[in-house]
């Protein structure tokens, strides 16, 4: 299970994300929608590890991925396909 807990995200003195938590279970689908502009790239580049929290903690199958780069996360299964413009 992959558990988002409490994230903030800033870039620079601009605030992405501002406690956001979320559980997507094994099995199950978890979406996460929103209008254009309210972070749901920003939570996504920080799942991965593009971009590190400000504070808060993202847990796959139990082990926080505070410490680990985005090509351990991408072993690990942890990836997205972001929507293309063709």
């Amino acid at each position: 299970m992959l558990e988002v807990s409490n994230a903030t995200l800033h870039y620079g003195a601009a605030q992405a994300l501002r406690g956001v938590s979320l559980k997507a279970g094994a099995g199950k689908i978890t979406c996460v929608l929103g209008r254009n502009g309210v972070g749901k790239t920003s939570l996504m580049r920080s799942i991965v590890g593009h971009h590190r929290l400000t504070s808060g903690s993202v847990a796959f199958e139990g082990k926080a991925l505070a410490r680990s780069a985005a090509y351990d996360r991408a072993r690990s299964g942890i990836a997205f396909v972001p929507q293309g413009r063709e």
